[in-house]
């Protein structure tokens, strides 16, 4: 692997890296794919430092690489939804390996302040799932606690969203059914948001993020992709202006992430024009001077990779390999998507009613 690190070939492409969570308590233990343990984030730094790799902020390394200047071993750092976890426990570290970083924040959970509800309701009913609930009552549905294991855990969960996207909650309703579950589980819910699991950092944190470290992009105000043009750009806009509003009105939002690495062409041309220079999705490979810079892929690390696989993807050797459609992908949308999986990836709830 070391030959195709060092090769010309590599020179020429760039590696983005995706990171979600970084767990402040036990959250890579509920999603192993979504959260990653501080001393996991820590060993992939310390290999990256120890094997030479440049980090780059995505902007830089674009500029380099399209003018033919991309420096050895050049990898980019990408951290997506901008939990409060990456400031108490991704930040420390960054700061202490010198590590730029481009955040994509979603915005509308960091204004409304709370957490995020379908993340949060089935981290609840993990958190619960030693208790045998017999029965629980949202406004008059019966809805089964089901705790015997995951494709139970995913009925229920599945049961009550159902129920409150039926109800058309608005953010503080969803969080008291979030705690009425938790109570019903004998979850201690107050301490869990305490920690602010699972939050999204408020625009009073966004602004104390410091500039020469962290670059905060796009990534929609509510974690959604319309298709419809209009509800689009309102995304945007939105997204837009509470990022603006943390970070200074002077700051440059050419880049976005698509919310669960899903996007359908329509998007492409309206990123354009909005200004959206650069837009990265979870698709994996490398990134040359033919990729088109508004589907960018990326490696999306997590505690199921392995060191194996790191490296192979860190010095490109895994680009040269046959690959099927499966297992490093996720597939492009050809359609909106209002929900995304919980157990596997985080979303702001895309339905929410609120004037934010």
């Amino acid at each position: 692997m070391a030959l195709v690190r060092d090769s010309a070939w590599r020179r020429k492409r760039l590696l983005v890296l995706c990171y979600h969570g970084v767990s402040q308590h036990d959250e890579h233990e509920w999603s192993p794919q979504l959260y990653v343990s501080p001393a996991h984030l820590r060993q992939r730094l310390t290999f990256l430092r120890d094997g030479g790799y440049v980090i780059l902020r995505l902007a830089d390394a674009m500029r380099h690489l399209a003018d033919g200047t991309l420096p050895h071993r050049s990898v980019v750092l990408t951290f997506d939804d901008g939990t409060i976890d990456f400031e108490r426990s991704a930040l420390p570290l960054l700061r202490e390996f010198n590590a730029p970083v481009t955040l994509y924040l979603t915005t509308f959970y960091s204004v409304a302040k709370l957490p995020v509800f379908d993340t949060m309701l089935a981290y609840v009913l993990w958190c619960g799932r030693s208790n045998a609930v017999p029965g629980f009552r949202l406004d008059g549905v019966s809805l089964p606690l089901h705790s015997k294991d995951e494709h139970a855990l995913r009925r229920t969960w599945r049961a009550v969203y159902d129920a409150v996207l039926r109800d058309d909650l608005n953010a503080h309703a969803r969080d008291q059914v979030i705690a009425r579950v938790a109570a019903a589980m004998g979850v201690d819910y107050a301490q869990i948001t305490a920690r602010a699991t699972l939050q999204i950092m408020s625009p009073e944190i966004v602004r104390t993020l410091p500039q020469e470290l962290v670059d905060v992009q796009l990534h929609t105000h509510r974690h959604r992709m319309p298709l419809n043009e209009g509800e689009f750009m309102r995304e945007l806009i939105d997204n837009d202006r509470v990022i603006r509003s943390a970070r200074g009105n002077d700051v440059v939002l050419d880049q976005f992430c698509y919310p669960s690495g899903l996007y359908h062409k329509q998007a492409l041309g309206w990123l354009r024009e909005h200004g959206v220079r650069f837009a990265t999705t979870c698709e994996t490979d490398l990134i040359s001077r033919r990729t088109d810079p508004l589907l960018l892929p990326r490696y999306v690390d997590s505690m199921e990779k392995s060191a194996i696989s790191f490296e192979s993807w860190t010095t490109g050797f895994a680009a040269l390999l046959p690959r099927s459609s499966g297992a490093d992908q996720i597939a492009l949308a050809g359609e909106d998507r209002s929900f995304r999986n919980p157990w596997k990836r985080m979303r702001a709830t895309p339905s929410v009613r609120s004037s934010t």
